[in-house]
């Protein structure tokens, strides 16, 4: 071998102290610590930089080989905050479930034995002892399944908690009272025991029924930090600021926290400072890019970046907490149907105790224990655990389902509200279309100077803030590399255009044909062109300067990802669908042709939108408005149910908010809603038939406790799951997207 080929190993110097170094990060495919600075391959997305070790780990990465992503600390002004993420078996800000479960097991195992001991026993003849055993046990069986389910009471009332067990201490005692008098015999020893066993699949089926969508209701708050980070000005250097570790509780609203890579938000609130690609809500698997002015959901965690956030809900105002209090019987804003449902087992309860005991008093049958039999046949007989349960669960299930889509309801009103809802009026541009729309062609009449009026455009658009048509024309601007300029006296209409006065001196307008119109300025000589806009499905837009029509804009929209299933969703709902539009009625034709939609209205102002669906109210038509929060507002205010895209953890206080912007979530709340009430509506129904045929029959004496017992826990058996159902349906019809 010759020298050349002969080599040795040294071993790299260590690098010297004063060399930068950077935090170490985990390789995305293998999880090697690595310095930043020094990684062998960098990839960048849209969402942040990827750090890989070499080449194979690239391969490997882009084939698909993923390495859980470990937050790294981030140091702000030399303060390292720990990560908000709540470490496992850490306490967490929740609304927890308590001990409901392990009492409910405790109770119901004893209960279940007594029963077991009660049909044993009763089995034993004519026998007075063992009659006397077994009521005795029937009477412990029926009181331990009330003391597992007495968590009920706040949620279904003393009534459906205590009416069924009391029929069935009642039928216990009559068994045993007829045996001694020797005026009845082991069957109805027997059924009596199978009334406790009644009672005690009851309150078992409860437990069942409700332990998934308890679940899911408890999983989203369960998410919630119980710590923040709040800024803390240092007191040697105005501009530096510190990081406090402070309980959630104590962040009150208006104050402001900060969020940084890794932390899961604590509260609902609004971007002040700082841009961050977060996951928008629990369950998110897609990061969103979040800015200034925008919303953040609590639950939402922070993937890469910083954001300085102003409460907006704090602690049990939060949305995801307050998910817990809808369908519980406990929250202030309860739907309708709910209050009526609880007036009928109100009422329906106190009319079948005061039957059972009419019942009680006139009955003839043989031996003194007939009359307790005959009542507590009835007081078997009401299913109004299932009627209460019924009115309840679905819409627990909705509002846990929808919260992990990242769909808000604000109140049970606003869910039953959605669900009735038989129309939908909506603006086309932001919600069917992309919001940002752009510039493909100007024209130019009379010679005009077409530079001239795009930075004069440009400059006066920017009074109208984050309008998409200003933010288009910005942007065509920029792309001209027109210089910045200033114009004086600039006022935004809106939906209708800008005003503003040229550097020269000129009056300037822009905005629609309408807009000109009102300003007295012919648009005689821009009608042609607008109209080929219009035909091709462009939007015209109308510069003016000096008191004439000079220029005429068209602007594309991009009809959004989604939109087609979602209107379709919508006609399969029944739900007539209405468009409002600001533009030409020509602009909108091809769109509308193209989803199926016959209702335009067009040249309409924000606040005529809203008069559109008062009209729309008024004709008796449910009127649900998707929009944009503050350019949709009048529309919004306006509806029956207002479902906001993209203000989930704002201020909004109504309706139904979406994390997103996209129209399929707008037309998946619906339909949750819609299938919520449904499934409501349903367990209701079967559960009002049953006690109302079952009481009369019972009332008659067509039927024994036993039997009563029996047939209830049937209605039970069908009503207590309709929660579990729906959610079922749910995840089989809307997966939950990313």
């Amino acid at each position: 071998m010759s020298e050349s080929a002969v080599r040795e190993l040294v071993p790299l110097p260590q690098p010297p102290e004063s060399r930068p170094r950077a935090p170490s990060h985990p390789c995305e495919a293998c999880g090697t610590l690595i310095d930043p600075l020094r990684a062998l391959i960098v990839l960048a997305y849209e969402d942040g930089l990827r750090f890989l070790c070499g080449l194979d780990c690239e391969r490997d990465f882009r084939d698909g080989a993923r390495q859980r992503r470990v937050p790294t600390p981030i140091t702000l002004r030399g303060v390292t905050p720990p990560l908000l993420s709540p470490p496992k078996g850490q306490p967490r800000a929740t609304v927890s479930a308590s001990a409901i479960p392990a009492r409910t097991a405790r109770g119901l195992g004893i209960a279940l034995g007594a029963v077991v001991i009660a049909l044993l026993a009763g089995l034993g003849g004519n026998n007075e002892l063992a009659a006397l055993v077994s009521a005795l046990c029937s009477v412990l069986a029926a009181a331990a399944a009330l003391w597992a389910s007495a968590p009920m009471i706040a949620d279904a009332g003393w009534l459906a908690w205590g009416i069924g067990p009391a029929g069935a201490m009642l039928a216990a005692m009559a068994a045993a009272r007829a045996v001694s008098n020797d005026t009845g015999s082991w069957l109805g020893v027997e059924g009596a025991a199978l009334a406790a066993l009644a009672i005690v699949a009851r309150a078992w089926l409860d437990r069942r029924a409700r332990e998934p969508v308890d679940a899911a209701v408890h999983e989203l708050a369960s998410r919630l930090p119980s710590k923040v980070h709040v800024p803390v000005p240092s007191a040697g250097d105005p501009l530096a600021i510190s990081l406090q570790l402070s309980p959630a509780e104590s962040v009150r609203t208006g104050e402001e926290i900060i969020a940084t890579r890794g932390e899961i938000l604590a509260v609902d609130g609004i971007v002040q400072a700082g841009e961050a690609n977060v996951l928008p809500y629990p369950g998110a698997t897609t990061p969103l890019r979040r800015r200034p002015g925008q919303p953040l959901l609590a639950g939402a965690r922070v993937v890469d970046g910083a954001v300085r956030v102003l409460s907006t809900r704090v602690g049990d105002e939060r949305s995801l907490v307050r998910l817990a209090r809808i369908g519980s019987g406990r929250e202030r804003d309860s739907s309708p149907f709910a209050r009526v449902v609880t007036l009928v087992s109100r009422w329906g309860g106190l009319g079948t105790v005061a039957l059972a005991i009419a019942v009680g008093v006139l009955s003839d049958g043989a031996g003194p224990s007939a009359p307790l039999a005959a009542a507590s046949a009835v007081l078997l007989s009401a299913p109004l655990w299932s009627l209460r349960r019924a009115a309840q669960l679905p819409r627990r299930a909705a509002v846990a389902m929808a919260g992990a889509r990242g769909i808000v309801y604000q109140s049970a009103s606003a869910l039953d509200t959605a669900g009735r809802a038989t129309a939908v009026a909506l603006s086309p541009h932001g919600v069917l279309t992309e919001r940002r729309p752009a510039v493909v062609e100007l024209h130019v009449l009379e010679g005009a100077d077409a530079d001239r009026l795009i930075a004069v455009a440009a400059a006066a658009e920017r009074s109208a803030g984050n309008h998409p048509i200003a933010g288009a024309i910005e942007r065509f601007a920029r792309e001209r590399r027109l210089p910045e300029i200033e114009v004086r006296r600039p006022v935004f209409h809106a939906g209708k255009g800008v005003s503003a006065i040229s550097p020269q001196g000129q009056p300037f307008v822009i905005g629609s044909r309408r807009f000109l119109l009102e300003e007295g300025i012919s648009v005689a000589a821009a009608d042609a062109e607008a109209a080929r806009a219009e035909a091709r499905e462009r939007t015209p837009v109308f510069i003016a300067l000096d008191g004439r029509v000079r220029a005429v804009m068209s602007l594309q929209y991009e009809l959004r990802v989604g939109a087609r299933p979602a209107v379709q969703k919508l006609f399969d709902l029944g739900l007539e669908v209405m468009l409002l539009t600001g533009n030409q009625r020509g602009a909108v034709q091809a769109l509308a042709d193209g989803l199926d939609i016959h209702h335009i209205k067009a040249e309409l102002l924000p606040e005529e939108r809203g008069h559109q669906v008062g009209s729309l109210h008024e004709s008796g038509s449910t009127v649900a408005a998707l929009g944009w929060p503050g350019e949709d507002d009048a529309a919004l205010a306006a509806a029956d149910a207002a479902i906001v895209l993209g203000s989930a953890g704002g201020p909004m206080d109504r309706g139904v908010a979406l994390v997103s912007d996209d129209v399929r979530d707008a037309a998946a709340a619906l339909w949750i809603a819609r299938a919520a009430r449904e499934a409501a509506w349903s367990a209701v129904g079967v559960a009002s038939v049953a006690f109302a045929l079952v009481v009369a029959a019972a009332a008659a004496g067509l039927i024994v406790p036993g039997v009563a017992a029996l047939l209830t826990a049937g209605v039970d058996a069908y009503c207590l799951p309709a929660g579990a159902r729906l959610m079922r349906r749910i995840a089989l019809r809307l997966p939950a997207r990313s």
